[in-house]
């Protein structure tokens, strides 16, 4: 979180990836899955995963740093990634690539918006972010995007992914498997509590606000035109997901 927010953005929706690709190489293509299936192994492995999950959420939700909110919020979004490839069949290995796509492109545009809130106000603390929405409408309003995807909330391109985690999950494992989805929609609502109120109190401040004292700081457009980018593709990789479905659909059936 003390890292420079391109740098964050980077951090969190890029290098974090590449422990997943090591857990990928040795389930795969050291033990393989028939290995692993149905074993005690996978069950643990699945247990840690969600309560991982859940502990990324929880601790998101109470922390009040921005930067630092976020950054525990990807400890969450990469255990979706780990669930979905301890599911070992090809709907969850589906769901768990197209979470790795999806959360570094929004993890990116989350990053970058907090940044340039940093950067224009010097206000850390979520608390501190009331009326910001009015003195930063295209900054927060790429935020509430990135917010509604990281969630999961259609059409946007996170509900894709959860989704195929969830069936993935549900399909083969049982109670085990409800028990998965049940935590997966616990810790989207957790998401929702912990990013959404910094859209809502950007935009709705309160009656005692004191707008007078407001004034205009959207960054330069150099800051803004990626974070406009990357919310239009947050939304349109969710309208329109088959091509990259049908791509690691290909890399799943493979596998499997």
């Amino acid at each position: 979180p003390v890292a420079p927010a391109p740098a964050s953005a980077v951090l969190s929706g890029i290098i974090t990836k590449a422990g997943v690709l090591a857990i990928i190489r040795v389930t795969f293509y050291l033990f393989g899955a028939d290995f692993l299936r149905g074993s005690w192994a996978q069950t643990t492995l699945l247990c840690l995963a969600l309560a991982t999950v859940f502990a990324g959420s929880m601790l998101a939700y109470k922390e009040k740093v921005f930067k630092k909110r976020l950054a525990y919020s990807t400890v969450s979004q990469v255990s979706y990634v780990l669930f979905g490839l301890f599911l070992l069949n090809s709907v969850g290995f589906t769901g768990a690539l197209l979470q790795v796509v999806f959360h570094a492109l929004v993890k990116n545009l989350l990053f970058l918006a907090a940044g340039a809130v940093i950067y224009k106000t010097g206000k850390t603390d979520v608390r501190e972010l009331s009326g910001i929405g009015k003195q930063m409408p295209i900054v927060i309003w790429c935020f509430a995007f990135g917010a509604l995807s990281l969630i999961g909330i259609p059409p946007t391109a996170g509900f894709v992914s959860k989704w195929y985690l969830a069936q993935g999950g549900i399909s083969e494992y049982g109670a085990l498997g409800i028990a998965g989805a049940a935590i997966l929609l616990v810790s989207a609502l957790l998401t929702a509590g912990y990013l959404l109120p910094i859209v809502t109190r950007g935009f709705f401040p309160g009656r005692d606000f004191e707008y007078a004292n407001l004034e205009k700081k959207e960054p330069s457009r150099y800051m803004t035109v990626p974070l406009v980018i990357l919310a239009v593709l947050a939304v349109l990789l969710g309208v329109f997901p088959a091509g990259l479905t049908q791509f690691i659909g290909g890399i799943s059936a493979a596998l499997f």
